[in-house]
């Protein structure tokens, strides 16, 4: 039998039919109303349409039970208030509370565009004037001393956010209080999101210090090319061409250089070029020599200290998980390391990523 037929049978009552469709009208509605306003505006607005009938509008407050609800919803269109004696607060009919509410956010999304549009207007001028300032005062002090420690971490912390194109550092293991995690200084999001180019170059002692080692995967992690040499001289950061931060002590802390010479800038551009060309890279050059076993080790090693995880390392080598979580097992044990970052210092140390050329 169809569901008419049952009907008229006696079988389906047709009120309890009724009855679940409005709540499920109800409540879907809710539903729709708490994504668009708020859940406490939809809640009151739920209550409002589940009694039996309207209410007197000084009882409203207090029965809805949150502090300014009757307001917001005859302000969204979500109730109205009907001329009796003493006037009635009524809810709003589904459909039409929807489309109140939906026309409201379509307002607040317009407003929010026209505030983004505004906003990247004068960041624009900012940035103009900033540059504005900064043209004028280099050509009247293209170099300063900093002695002050707070100035120069500021300067040290900040320098890279104006670079557009590049920012380059220099960093040695030397350091007045103890290395910890914070000290890292990985590339954020916004200068990744903008394709601005980084690049690091570290003294090969970071790879056998926990914390160094670890601030290095943290900041290849997030897209830093990093290149590693015996010693490096000095501390040195560089954005684009425009400016550089040159320690003046082993630290750096007490006393830095910095730069707004376009001819200094440049001439210490072409130092780092030439310590990052003859720098090592972050990655493996096996001997040929080297067993097939120990060759695929070693590259899996090379990729683990980039940051890959196990899936990652597999699809770059052509290979399953299991072969190399493995490999990983078999060169943590002959290494004697009890972490996966230890493996890879252990690794560094005995030369598994040298040049054989060299």
């Amino acid at each position: 039998m169809d569901s008419r037929s049952l009907r008229d049978a006696g079988l389906i009552d047709i009120s309890v039919v009724l009855s679940s469709r409005a709540s499920e009208l109800l409540a879907r509605t809710a539903d729709m109303l708490s994504a668009l306003t708020t859940p406490e505006i939809a809640e009151s607005y739920r209550s409002l349409a589940e009694t039996d009938g309207p209410i007197p509008l000084k009882e409203a407050g207090e029965r809805l039970g949150a502090d300014g609800s009757v307001a917001q919803l005859l302000g969204l269109g979500l109730a109205h208030v009907l001329p009796h004696d003493p006037p009635v607060l009524a809810a709003t009919a589904p459909v039409p509370a929807v489309e109140a509410a939906l026309a409201q956010k379509q307002h607040e999304l317009n407003a929010q565009y026209d505030v983004m549009v505004r906003a990247r207007r004068e960041a624009a001028q900012i940035r103009q004037l900033a540059d504005q300032q900064a043209q004028e005062a280099s050509s009247h002090r293209l170099a300063r001393v900093l002695t002050d420690s707070d100035d120069i971490a500021t300067l040290s912390n900040t320098i890279g956010t104006a670079a557009r194109e590049e920012h380059l550092t220099l960093e040695t293991l030397r350091y007045d209080l103890p290395l910890t995690e914070s000290s890292a200084q990985p590339p954020t999001a916004a200068s990744i999101a903008r394709r601005m180019r980084h690049r690091s170059i570290y003294e090969t002692a970071f790879l056998s210090d926990p914390v160094g080692a670890l601030i290095i995967e943290r900041c290849a992690a997030v897209g830093e090319e990093i290149r590693v040499v015996p010693q490096l001289p000095m501390k040195m950061k560089i954005t684009d061409s425009s400016q550089a931060l040159v320690a003046l002590t082993p630290t750096g802390s007490s006393a830095a250089l910095h730069l707004t010479s376009p001819v200094a800038v440049d001439a210490l551009r072409h130092y780092f070029e030439l310590l990052w060309r003859d720098a090592r890279p972050l990655g493996l050059r096996p001997s040929s020599t080297t067993g097939e076993r120990d060759r695929q080790r070693h590259e899996i090693a090379a990729l683990m200290r980039q940051g890959l995880k196990d899936e990652a390392v597999a699809r770059r080598l052509g290979l399953i998980p299991r072969t190399v979580r493995r490999r990983i097992s078999e060169f943590m044990e002959e290494l004697s390391a009890e972490t996966r970052f230890a493996a890879g210092a252990e690794a560094q140390r005995r030369g598994w990523f040298d040049d054989p050329e060299d």
